[in-house]
């Protein structure tokens, strides 16, 4: 509900209350404060299909609707099934953020957020001030503003009583020619979708024509922008995650995995700022890092995105036909997964040392001896 004119300091604003600022927010203790202008659950834009194991860390089992073990990738001269190497899963918006939501501690008030001046937010309701600010507010960034390099992509999608064969399903075709379409089964519907990877809007021709396929036509209709760039995740003292920071993937378009996997870090190391045990400076920079070292994939999945925007229909058939093959099909998906996926061992704690660590190992050294020799650390 809204809250008053002004309110007493948070120790954490979370805007945003989707994929990206429900992770972080379960990571968040204490007084935080999650804002979003719609209800938790409302305003679904995604096509909700995502790695199990991403739906199993936001505790939301309960909202799965079908698993898949494979991607199939249909173009105009046939198809090619990649089997996917860890199963993805379609699953109901609503619920899911209802259940994740239920695993944070944050007070929620439902409020547009209008921007920011310094650490007090704008919204429509008043104002609130925080020690820490996280920006999950989507491609609109209401608090980090325009960022440098993020672009858009948009698509819309109708959900429908139909069934079709299992897998995740990207169709290729000639409805969409800057893009593509997809039908996602979820039980006992169907989600079907167009996106244009240069943000054209008027899709709702392209998704009828695509539907019709089946015999179907559109009902209910949802969508929106999805941001890409890979900016570098923070805004003067802002953590932004997300489509808000240009987290989602070229190519493919997926960007719940990405939301939650960077929600998720800045989350925990907002955390350690409040604990006393890393500065905001270092949080900072340790945020920075973990999203640059998933910069080369992300530039990687870009010049894919731009060369299947270039070859002739022809030629993609063949390409989905080679990237099929055991060997090529395991490589790509060793990158494309390890996006924002850490390598074993790295953690929060060794991407920075903080202050209070360099305080501790520091008392540990003794004064040097009067003959010039050192005693030993402790």
């Amino acid at each position: 509900m809204p809250g008053p004119s002004s309110s007493p300091a948070y120790d954490a604003v979370v805007a945003g209350a989707s994929f990206a600022g429900l992770a972080a927010a379960r990571r968040l203790r204490g007084r935080v404060l999650l804002l979003d202008r719609q209800a938790i659950g409302d305003g679904v834009t995604s096509a909700c299909a995502a790695p199990r194991a991403i739906v199993e860390m936001m505790g939301a089992t309960a909202a799965i609707q079908q698993v898949h073990d494979a991607l199939v990738i249909h173009t105009p001269r046939g198809r090619a099934v990649w089997p996917l190497p860890e199963p993805f899963v379609t699953f109901d918006y609503r619920r899911f953020c209802l259940t994740a939501a239920s695993g944070a501690g944050a007070e929620f008030r439902c409020v547009a957020v209008l921007g920011r001046e310094g650490r007090r937010v704008r919204t429509s309701a008043g104002t609130v001030e925080a020690r820490l600010l996280i920006d999950a507010t989507g491609p609109r960034a209401a608090l980090a503003g325009p960022l440098r390099g993020r672009r858009v992509a948009f698509g819309i999608e109708s959900e429908v009583p139909v069934s079709v064969e299992p897998g995740l399903h990207f169709h290729f075709v000639p409805e969409i020619r800057d893009g593509y379409a997809w039908a996602f089964p979820c039980g006992g519907a169907t989600r079907f979708g167009v996106l244009s990877y240069r943000g054209r809007t008027k899709l709702r021709p392209a998704l009828e024509r695509f539907m019709a396929r089946w015999g179907v036509r559109a009902g209910a209709v949802h969508g929106g922008y999805l941001a890409t760039g890979w900016t570098s995740g923070t805004t003067g003292d802002v953590f932004v995650a997300g489509d808000a920071a240009g987290h989602c993937l070229p190519l493919s378009g997926e960007g719940i995995r990405t939301a939650v996997l960077a929600g998720d870090r800045c989350g925990a190391l907002a955390q350690r700022v409040l604990d006393g045990t890393l500065t905001h400076a270092e949080a900072v920079a340790a945020y920075r890092a973990f999203v640059a070292r998933s910069r080369r994939r992300y530039r990687g999945l870009l010049w894919a995105n731009l060369l299947v925007l270039g070859l002739p229909p022809r030629w993609l058939g063949a390409g989905a036909r080679w990237l099929a093959r055991p060997r090529v099909r395991g490589w790509f998906f060793r990158h494309y997964l390890g996006v924002m996926r850490e390598e074993e061992g790295r953690s929060d704690a060794t991407a920075v040392p903080s202050q209070a660590t360099r305080r501790r190992d520091e008392s540990r050294i003794r004064v040097p001896q009067g003959n010039g020799s050192h005693a030993e650390s402790r």
